[in-house]
């Protein structure tokens, strides 16, 4: 039961009367605004909450009051309240916790499933080349490399496939562009890119104008969406180094394996051991091929029976990088040279071999066309970027050494020549790195996978 609580008091009571009464009450609920009986009976009809003494009006509080368990209470509603600042402050970081704990393993998830793309394009090469060789019954050369014969940019000691004229800006109507198709090139059919490989004008050098179209292309396939510098705002400028702008080509994130020898030649060097071959001891003029331990050459394919140590022991592609500027050649898929779509002399640690392994950081690892104008641009960065190379000073700059490198953490992926795709650690013993790659050894090789 509720009241609309007044105070009633006689028409003639003076404010001193009134005020007597309040005195009486027993607590000041009974006198300020409780049920004060001044006349005798309780007005229980709706009036305004006042309170009238002769000509004086006085407002008064009317709340709400119900009986529970024989206490009268109060029902008048509590101000509502919003958060204060400290309780935001304490909300706020609550959730920058709750990120900071999700955030690696969004950031985990989403390299993971980058990492199973790679494995995933690495199977798909894996397929072309076993349908290349099921079609041709050789696997494809690393480059075909065009007329004329020799090498007489190398002084007699360089072989053909690592001088680039393009870059260098060397190329001459009587000593043109050498390179043309390289084994990617050829792979496109068994790729599903048919159309682009009919594009191809395989009589013509790659840098031709002609095979434009094709070598700027981008292919998911050839792509590892881990590597965040093989993007289209990024294209390697072949003719940079000479202050061109029209030779582009698109990268790429996989090389196939020239083989982990030494740099010297077996038909040149009586003293050479791990080396490689020459078609010609003449390289300056006479010379045409290019071939080490590994799957595929300059001008030189091989069979699957070429592996003695069986298709599952021998590495045939390895994961690389693509360039980090518009001069850097590595990871271009369509250019067949050394770092560009292959790897070369780096399953060794000797004096001039110095890219042994996978993400090799020793400082002059890779040998690049282009190093002398990276370090030029990016000085100490190319270490923070973990792609060294080195600065032939006083030499001819060559694309004659290069290693198998990613940005997963910790490692690489190859594929084996019986089509299977593995992670190889970084750690990875360099003999075994070494043998892996090796498809003449007869030993057994204890594989880290």
């Amino acid at each position: 039961m509720s009241y609309s609580k007044i105070l009633v008091c006689e028409p003639d009571a003076s404010i001193l009367q009134v005020s007597e009464r309040f005195k009486g009450s027993r607590d000041q609920s009974e006198a300020g605004i409780g049920i004060l009986n001044v006349v005798g009976s309780i007005k229980s009809t709706s009036v305004e909450n006042v309170m009238t003494a002769s000509s004086l009006t006085f407002p008064i509080l009317t709340p709400q009051w119900s009986i529970n368990g024989g206490v009268m209470r109060s029902q008048q509603s509590a101000p509502r309240r919003g958060f204060t600042i400290i309780e935001l402050l304490v909300a706020i970081a609550i959730i920058g916790i709750l990120l900071a704990l999700l955030l690696p393993a969004v950031q985990s998830a989403r390299e993971t499933a980058r990492r199973t793309q790679c494995l995933n394009n690495l199977r798909q090469v894996g397929l072309a080349l076993h349908n290349y060789h099921d079609q041709f019954s050789l696997l494809p050369p690393v480059v075909v490399w065009g007329a004329p014969p020799g090498e007489p940019l190398g002084g007699g000691l360089l072989p053909v496939g690592v001088y680039d004229r393009i870059a260098t800006g060397t190329a001459t109507p009587s000593d043109p562009a050498r390179v043309y198709s390289n084994w990617l090139m050829m792979l496109l059919p068994s790729l599903g890119e048919g159309a682009l490989a009919a594009n191809v004008v395989s009589t013509l050098p790659v840098s031709d104008p002609a095979n434009e179209q094709v070598r700027k292309t981008r292919l998911a396939t050839l792509s590892c969406p881990s590597d965040s510098f093989n993007s289209p705002g990024n294209p390697y400028v072949r003719d940079a180094l000479t202050g061109g702008n029209s030779n582009e080509y698109a990268r790429g994130n996989y090389g196939i394996n020239i083989g982990p020898g030494r740099q010297c030649l077996f038909e040149t060097d009586p003293t050479c051991t791990d080396g490689f071959h020459v078609g010609d001891p003449d390289v300056a003029n006479v010379n045409m091929t290019l071939w080490g331990s590994g799957v595929a050459g300059v001008n030189k394919s091989f069979e699957f029976s070429d592996f003695l140590s069986g298709l599952s022991n021998v590495v045939v592609v390895d994961e690389i990088r693509a360039g980090v500027h518009a001069v850097d050649p590595r990871g271009t898929w369509a250019l067949g040279f050394p770092g560009a779509s292959a790897t070369i002399r780096h399953g060794l640690a000797t004096f001039i071999d110095d890219d042994n392994g996978p993400n090799n950081q020793y400082v002059h690892a890779d040998d690049i066309v282009g190093c002398t104008e990276l370090t030029t641009q990016l000085g100490s960065s190319l270490q923070t970027l973990r792609m060294p190379c080195w600065p032939a000073v006083g030499q001819p700059e060559v694309n004659a050494q290069a290693t198998a490198r990613s940005m997963h953490l910790g490692g690489v992926h190859v594929l084996m020549g019986d089509g299977s795709v593995h992670f190889i650690s970084d750690t990875v013993g360099s003999e075994i790195w070494y043998l892996m790659h090796n498809r003449e050894t007869t030993d057994a090789v204890e594989l880290p996978f």
